[in-house]
């Protein structure tokens, strides 16, 4: 956001009902340049071309004052901008979920102008919080450029601590099966779906399984791995009803789908074989976030994305002034994913942006343009995908070298109807 002149008025967007919002704006227009909006929808929509030095917002207006205040700060675009929130009914748990969601301060209505003027002044001489880095920027480590306020998101689950030290078990060069075994029996869901697998046609042993020492051992620590992750992001943030965007059947569909391709093209490719199945799996876990958290924002996202046959990333940005992948690498760092996930998760539309892990995140962009090729599961728009020239010269891809790779992808896809199959048996 750039510093007005001393001259110019500062901007002020003020987020409330027609007859509140013209109210706040008479006692503004004296000494600030006040915008209104009515709903959050209409808010978001105006910070991109207004860029408000503060935004003034109901907590009760249409779209929940506090999930555009959670919204604008994990935005990298707007999160800069201070928000004071208002509200005629105020109570100690409004208080305490605006302090969460970081909001400058709060106004109990009704208010006077000098009150109103004060706090935004106060707000403004205050300072914004400290820019968000995507690590796009410069050389350093992106799990360590990459701040987050993505914890502050209301009802957001933390990462199990169960599944933390399985994960933590499966790539220790010490552990055993038997150890991992006795973590795996903490948790029943978990339990229940490595069962399910290890009997399933999708692996094809050759008799039942029914000790878990034996199917840990003969899934592999990796399958194990990976198992975990996908009985986080499914079972820990996935079961929602239906948020207002998302066909979360289709959505899963073609997150599986991505993870069985990127498997396949890697073992052609003979690199990144053991990250290739998890990158896929969790390269589109933003939307999770976006369309859980902020339904009704992203719903309008999801329709303008269909309707024009717009890249679903591309008017992420311009409505919401963030896109799915920022918002899923947020919560990856938060969840502590190692880098090269946390890297397929903000570059999988973007791998030149990538400065690290580059073959990984070539590779999930490939899967997933392959999937949507083959329109396995649901992309959440129609526009038509392409491959990045970067990801292709990445692996020096020929025309036959490509057609190979869509045909390896075409013969995984029956697979992944399988493993899918398995998990909602």
């Amino acid at each position: 956001m750039s510093d007005n002149p001393e001259n110019e008025k500062q901007k002020v967007l003020i987020v409330d009902r027609d007859r509140f919002a013209d109210i706040i704006s008479r006692m503004l227009v004296s000494n600030f340049d006040p915008d209104t909006a009515n709903d959050g929808l209409d808010a978001v929509k105006k910070l991109r071309d207004l860029l408000p030095n503060v935004i003034v917002v109901d907590v009760d207006v249409p779209g929940n004052g506090l999930k555009l205040a959670e919204l604008v700060g994990v935005s990298p675009s707007y999160r800069e901008v201070p928000v004071i929130l208002t509200s005629t009914n105020p109570s100690p748990d409004n208080i305490i979920q605006a302090q969460n969601v970081g909001a400058s301060s709060y106004l109990a209505k009704p208010f006077g102008p000098n009150d109103l003027q004060s706090r935004i002044r106060s707000a403004i001489e205050g300072g914004p919080p400290a820019p968000l880095s995507s690590g796009v920027e410069n050389d350093e480590d992106p799990a360590e450029t990459f701040t987050t306020r993505v914890k502050t998101i209301d009802g957001l689950p933390a990462f199990p601590a169960t599944h933390a030290k399985i994960l933590e078990l499966a790539k220790s060069d010490n552990a055993t099966a038997e150890d991992l075994a006795e973590q795996i029996q903490l948790d029943p869901g978990l339990l229940a779906n490595i069962f399910k697998l290890a009997n399933s046609s999708a692996y094809g042993f050759n008799r039942p399984v029914k000790d878990l020492s034996l199917a840990v051992t003969l899934l592999g620590m990796e399958e194990i791995a990976n198992m975990v992750m996908v009985a986080q992001v499914f079972d820990n943030l996935g079961e929602y009803e239906d948020g207002a965007g998302l066909d979360l059947q289709e959505f899963w569909k073609h997150s599986i789908g991505t993870a069985f391709v990127a498997r396949a093209i890697a073992q052609q490719l003979q690199t990144e074989t053991e990250h290739a199945f998890l990158g896929g799996i969790l390269h589109d876990l933003g939307k999770i976030v976006l369309d859980r958290y902020f339904a009704g924002y992203y719903a309008e996202v999801v329709q303008i994305a269909n309707d024009q046959s717009l890249p679903i990333a591309e008017v992420e940005q311009d409505i919401l002034g963030l896109t799915h992948s920022e918002i899923g690498g947020l919560l990856a760092q938060e969840w502590q994913f190692p880098r090269n996930h946390l890297n397929t998760i903000l570059y999988h539309h973007t791998p030149e942006q990538a400065r690290r892990d580059q073959r990984l995140v070539c590779l999930i962009h490939i899967a997933d343009v392959l999937c949507r090729q083959f329109d396995f599961g649901s992309d959440e728009d129609n526009a038509a995908p392409e491959f990045s020239e970067h990801a292709l010269k990445r692996f020096s891809l020929t025309d036959d070298s490509i057609q190979k790779l869509t045909n390896a992808a075409e013969a995984e896809l029956e697979n992944a109807n399988a493993f899918l199959a398995t998990l909602v048996s």
